[in-house]
């Protein structure tokens, strides 16, 4: 499978990423990021609810462009079991998403909690989400997870795509036996939060003080190992990536066209480092680290 790379917009609607400095991009820069974007061949767009008003701003730079396929994520709202009247609130709530991103269409529609799918009635979204694909307004629905544990009881023959986080720290998701269930059961797989909100391309001396010391002092080794090699960290996060091949998209944010530059430079590059590094020493296990819902400090 060749994997294709997508950009990733929270950074468009809100001050998204731990070592995010810069705020959201302002409205040019965005121009420049989407047409850098359409340029290098990058039609897809993922957006969610949750990211301000990034989905009015991809309406917006976007109408009129051909190929333009758009993700985007929903949060349901619901509690315990789902009602008709639940899902008469996210058939309106997704009516609305259609007029802010000015389409017809959804490429992969994802739930933003994995819990939903295994809350009661879930038949009741299900459903649902089958008559949106009936009806032409999605090509295909799916989950957006951060661990194995997330699937446990989920319907995956009703799946089509699963969005994980994987990085070179955040190798959780990386075992054969679950990859391979994904793909036995013909589910596409997107990869996101390559860089673990920035912290892989940032350099030790510049990682936010509250973080971990154990965890800081593993990417000193790691930076040390990196130069040692003269290997850029964003060589590094990205050649990791590159290197696995069962993903069909690979996501990644921005918040100016210099960084957005810098890593479609590093994903185009031939050059691979793969055999230079052995990339399972430095996964990092602590899941207080490396995954952001569990971070005491933004």
């Amino acid at each position: 499978m060749t994997t294709k790379l997508c950009l990733g917009t929270a950074q468009f609607g809100m001050n998204y990423g731990i070592t995010n400095q810069m705020g959201k991009p302002k409205d040019n820069e965005i121009d420049l990021i989407i047409k850098s974007a359409l340029n290098n061949n990058i039609f897809y767009f993922d957006t969610a609810n949750a990211y301000g008003n990034s989905e009015i701003i991809l309406g917006n730079k976007l109408l009129n462009k051909q190929d333009i396929k758009f993700i985007t994520k929903f949060n349901s709202g619901v509690k315990n079991s789902f009602t008709e009247e639940d899902i008469n609130k996210l058939e309106n709530n997704f009516e609305k998403t259609l007029k802010r991103l000015k389409t017809n269409n959804i490429d992969s529609l994802l739930i933003h909690d994995p819990n939903d799918i295994k809350k009661d009635n879930n038949h009741l979204l299900l459903n649902w989400l089958y008559r949106l694909k009936s009806q032409g307004k999605i090509n295909r629905f799916g989950l957006s997870i951060y661990e194995e544990s997330d699937l446990e009881n989920a319907p995956l023959n009703e799946i089509d795509v699963i969005q994980m986080p994987i990085s070179i720290y955040d190798q959780r998701l990386l075992k054969d036996s679950f990859i391979n269930k994904l793909l036995d059961k013909n589910i596409i797989i997107h990869i996101r939060s390559i860089f673990l909100q920035g912290l892989l391309l940032q350099v030790s001396k510049k990682w936010p003080k509250h973080i971990n010391k154990s965890f800081l002092n593993h990417h000193i080794i790691y930076e040390k190992e990196l130069f040692s090699k003269n290997i850029s960290l964003m060589d590094a996060a990205i050649s990791f990536i590159k290197g696995l091949n069962f993903a069909e998209l690979v996501l990644f944010g921005v918040t100016s066209i210099s960084e957005f530059k810098a890593i479609n430079e590093s994903w185009n590059c031939e050059k691979s480092i793969i055999n230079k590094l052995d990339f399972k020493l430095f996964k990092w296990d602590i899941e207080e680290d490396i995954d952001p819902r569990k971070w005491k400090c933004r």
